[in-house]
């Protein structure tokens, strides 16, 4: 009898395995009795704090999700906006072909860019304000939204709200300038210098070349020209005076960009802030 149950108590410990102790019946000891009397209780460590992978994620993962959610907006309404200076077809309108091919590289979903294409039939507008900000700054506000009167009214609360107001005069401070940006390689896939840059575009008809890097640190060109050598490129508004802020001042200043962001489809805001 003895041996019997010294045999069954060897097979629960083999099957129990390490980690798993018996918690024994009261006024039984552990280890004299029969095994289908007892309970087993499994035990496993705990994970130390911040070391799993979940964690990595909200950190690392959050921000860029962020960062490509506010690419691809931006990309949304210069398709809204091409196709309403050229019309949806990209065979006719260069500048949705390039805005088009610059959503594939950065590997805009299809299904995205057809909604962008799709909501030009909301009938949206472009418009474009004139403030003051922090410091008497000039603002160029620029927006699309398919009711401009309450638009209107939600940035000007905003500027007031913030230390600044909507007034004309601000345009004399800007210019509008075609802009290009290419890669530095050539069609061999050869590295272009600053200097061949420079010879090319000025031969072309640019007023100043740039080194700029993309949000993937990739290294590009960018060319100004006027307005009218790159309309079916692009084109963006260009500060021709700065206002020099104190610099005991500069952290009290900002530019209300976000809220603004949130009640219109801002496209772009242009300050003269030094």
């Amino acid at each position: 009898m003895a041996a019997r149950a010294a045999v069954s108590l060897s097979r629960c410990a083999r099957a129990r395995g390490p980690g798993v102790l018996e918690a024994a019946p009261r006024g039984v000891l552990p280890g004299s009795g029969s095994c289908a009397a007892g309970r087993t209780l499994h035990l496993t460590s705990e994970a130390p704090a911040g070391h799993n992978k979940w964690s990595k994620v909200r950190h690392i993962k959050g921000p860029k999700d962020a960062e490509r959610s506010r690419i691809f907006s931006k990309l949304s309404l210069s398709i809204r906006l091409a196709v309403k200076e050229g019309g949806p077809n990209p065979e006719l309108n260069s500048n949705l072909l390039n805005i088009l091919e610059v959503c594939r590289s950065k590997h805009m979903p299809k299904s995205t860019i057809e909604a962008a294409l799709k909501m030009e039939k909301t009938k949206d507008i472009y418009l474009l304000y004139e403030g003051r900000g922090p410091g008497g700054s000039s603002l160029l506000i620029e927006a699309l939204s398919n009711s401009g009167f309450k638009c209107q009214s939600d940035i000007r609360h905003i500027l007031n709200k913030n230390g600044g107001m909507m007034t004309e005069g601000a345009r004399h401070c800007f210019d509008k300038k075609g802009v290009v940006t290419v890669g530095v390689e050539d069609k061999e896939k050869k590295a272009v210098g600053l200097e061949r840059a420079l010879e090319l575009a000025f031969a072309a008809g640019a007023e100043d070349v740039q080194e700029d890097e993309d949000e993937d640190k990739n290294f590009l060109k960018t060319f100004k020209t006027r307005f009218c050598h790159a309309i079916e490129v692009g084109f963006e508004l260009t500060l021709k005076c700065r206002l020099a802020i104190d610099p005991q001042r500069s952290s009290c200043l900002s530019l209300p960009s976000a809220r603004i962001t949130g009640v219109c489809h801002h496209t772009g805001i242009q300050h003269s802030l030094d």
